[in-house]
């Protein structure tokens, strides 16, 4: 086995530290954070394509293992400033999804915090070709109110040369809610397994309720290009939750309701 770091070494702008294991190989700077590494069987789908969900989860991990580096994780915020991140809306633009045994780089890189929000994007390239554009909104929330916190009263860096190119410039979509019993497909028991360190339903179980409204075939024949979802409120163990699907011009729509009404999650698909 290799060591945590085999090289480590400082530069006049940013540290910059490279990590090497049997199936990734990881650069990390200051203001980005690169993973290059290989699609497994286990994160495709009866097409041996990489499933939108571990697309969703590489972004989750690369955005972790940075926040640490950067000394801004979940763990970290929460012994300094007794707070934790929440994100609260992705969108990501697909022009090809990676196959079983690719070798693929995820980039991740900060944008900046503009008063309680903070964006970050994500491109996952095949030999130097961008296949999946993606950008995340977090949110700090306090660990004991659960009310959102300005990133200024946090240890959120602010010396770092943040890089000002965007992964995707459009601007976030703002969804109607309105959807109707007719448009309910099932309900989902939120158990242990689909709880994360915040002790809330993972942003990625949330994609997979989505896409088990479809069945195997449909998914099959389906290229998807564009998902967004914009994470309302949280669920947490044994609530039931309520999964919404409807068909419009320009693509699927979907809510995610709690049984008391509450909308937890809104999304779109084509």
């Amino acid at each position: 086995m290799t060591s945590d770091t085999d090289a480590d070494y400082y530069c006049e702008q940013y540290l910059l530290t490279v990590v090497c294991c049997p199936l990734t190989l990881i650069i990390m700077k200051n203001n980005e954070y690169i993973l290059n590494t290989t699609v497994l069987s286990g994160q495709c789908d009866s097409l041996m394509r990489l499933r939108p969900e571990a697309c969703f989860m590489s972004f989750q991990d690369v955005a972790s293992r940075h926040a640490m580096f950067l000394g801004i994780d979940d763990f970290s915020l929460l012994e300094k400033d007794n707070a934790l991140w929440v994100v609260s809306k992705t969108k990501v633009k697909i022009n090809e999804l990676p196959r079983w045994n690719d070798e693929i780089s995820v980039r991740t890189w900060p944008m900046g915090a503009e008063g309680v929000r903070c964006n970050r994007c994500y491109q996952i390239m095949k030999d130097g070709k961008v296949m999946i554009n993606g950008i995340t909104e977090w949110v700090i929330i306090d660990a004991d109110t659960r009310h959102l916190r300005k990133v200024e009263t946090t240890s959120y860096p602010n010396d770092i040369d943040w890089i000002t190119e965007k992964s995707i410039d459009e601007r976030f979509r703002r969804f109607k809610d309105d959807f109707t019993d007719e448009d309910l497909v099932y309900r989902r028991l939120v158990r242990s397994g689909d709880i994360d360190v915040t002790h809330h339903t993972n942003n990625v179980t949330y994609i997979t309720m989505l896409l088990d409204t479809f069945s195997v075939k449909e998914l099959e024949s389906m290229t998807l290009k564009d998902m967004e979802i914009s994470y309302l409120s949280e669920s947490l163990e044994g609530e039931t939750l309520l999964i919404y699907r409807k068909r419009k011009d320009d693509g699927y729509y979907f809510s995610i309701k709690k049984e008391d009404g509450k909308t937890a999650v809104m999304a779109y698909l084509i």
